[in-house]
Parts: C-alpha cells; structure tokens; sequence
C-alpha cells in the first residue's frame, strides 16, 4: 500500500488518514523533513472531544498525516471499504523510526522520564540518533490554545534541527502545542504522541498484544489507572452514543 497523504476518510468529523503502519513507515523514511508539518495520532476521546472544540478538529484536518489511532477508526475505515487500514501505534511507529538514520528530539514529561528515554533508547537502539531533549514544565491547555510558544525549546530544535520532534503531552495540550510551534520551525515533523513518553521510559507497562489484537487495550488502561481515565472514557462513550444514535438531516 502506497500512502498518499491527501486520501482520508471522515471519520465523525475527524478527516484520517487511509493507511497502515507499514505505509506510514515508508512514507516517513522517505519525506523530506525540509518540508515541515506535523502528525497526529487522535484516538476515540480525542476525535470525541473535536465533536465540541472546533479549533481542536481543525489542527487534526490540517496536519501532515492524521493517524487512525485503535481500533474504533480503524474499523469504522473498513466498513466505508478502505480494507488495507489498521491502526498505526505511536509507540510501534517511533521504535522502527529510532531504527533509520533520522534524527531525534523528545520534547515533553520531566527531566526524569526523559533521562530515562534516552538510556533506554541508547540500550535498545544503540544506532540511534537523539539531538536533544527538553521537559518543558507545566503549562496549562489555554496557554499554547491562544498561540504562546516554548521560546527555549524552539530555538533549540531549529538550532539543531531534528527530522523528528517527537512531542509527549497530553491531548488535547500537544495538539495545541504543535498548531503553535510548527509554523515556526525551519526543518522537520512534530508528532503528538502522548502516552508513548510513558512507554518508552518504561514508567507505564505496555499492554500485551492479544489485547491490542483484540480491541481492548484501552480496557487494559482504564483496569491500571481508573481514576484518570474513567471520566475520560466516560465523556467518549457518551458523545459517540449521542452520534450514532443522532436523527439523520
């Protein structure tokens, strides 16, 4: 399967990309990181809360790729008849691209969690190649909504310029984030990948694979934290209850 990155399906507003993990794969180890642009990877509750923030759905419909991110989108791109697409992981995706000759920056979490990244990264990967990391401490979602920048952490990364900015705040925060800096950067891909900061330092352990196999891995998360994720998915639940079930115009 070829990616083309203008084909999306329409999936309750959020325009995804028709694609799969191998296809992402090989149009990222092909594109020219001069051409700068950003990724997201909005899964349920993300594309959930675009149902209500408008400015939200318009930074997913303007990005480089719009990822189909677990299996609701995924399924929902096969009954529209686009068989080839699977849901394509930000955590699958950024191990297989610290295997290329692309470069790297972390931005997001704590000083901490990104130290221990990078030693996993340098155990697991040793080839590859991280430029720069940078915890950019808290901020608010309202604070990169109405435009602010990380004035440091961009002057960095152009000073350095990474083919990948690989950036690990929550959704809809990092989204907002990236609609802000992206704009300004002179080279490479901001990617919104969340939770993989957790993964990758191995602060949350990742779900097995028969549970991804089977669509329920955000069962899995909501078993380990309930807390934080139950009126999360509760709200997610709710608004595509209300969709599905919403009179046709």
């Amino acid at each position: 399967m070829k990616l083309n990155s203008k084909e999306r399906f329409n999936f309750f507003g959020t325009l995804i990309n028709v694609t799969n993990p191998e296809a992402t794969l090989s149009f990222l180890k092909e594109y020219n990181y001069s051409d700068v642009g950003y990724i997201s990877f909005p899964d349920s509750s993300v594309v959930a809360t675009a149902q209500e923030d408008l400015e939200l759905r318009g930074v997913l419909n303007n990005s480089l790729l719009t990822l189909p991110d677990g299996k609701p989108s995924e399924l929902f791109a096969r009954m529209k008849g686009y068989k080839e697409v699977s849901t394509v992981s930000g955590y699958w995706l950024c191990r297989n691209l610290l295997q290329t000759n692309l470069t790297h920056y972390f931005l997001g979490g704590t000083e901490e969690k990104l130290r221990k990244i990078a030693d996993s990264v340098k155990a697991e990967f040793p080839t590859a190649v991280i430029v720069g990391k940078r915890a950019p401490g808290f901020q608010d979602v309202n604070y990169f909504k109405s435009g602010n920048i990380l004035t440091e952490a961009l002057e960095e990364i152009n000073r350095l310029k990474p083919d990948l900015i690989w950036v690990g705040l929550s959704s809809p925060k990092q989204d907002f984030l990236i609609r802000s800096h992206v704009n300004k950067l002179s080279h490479g891909v901001m990617l919104g990948v969340g939770g993989v900061f957790d993964y990758l330092s191995g602060d949350v352990k990742k779900s097995p694979n028969w549970v991804k196999a089977i669509g329920l891995r955000w069962l899995w998360r909501l078993a380990k934290e309930p807390g934080r994720l139950g009126s999360k998915y509760w709200l997610t639940i709710r608004i595509f209850v209300g969709l599905i079930f919403r009179p046709k115009r």
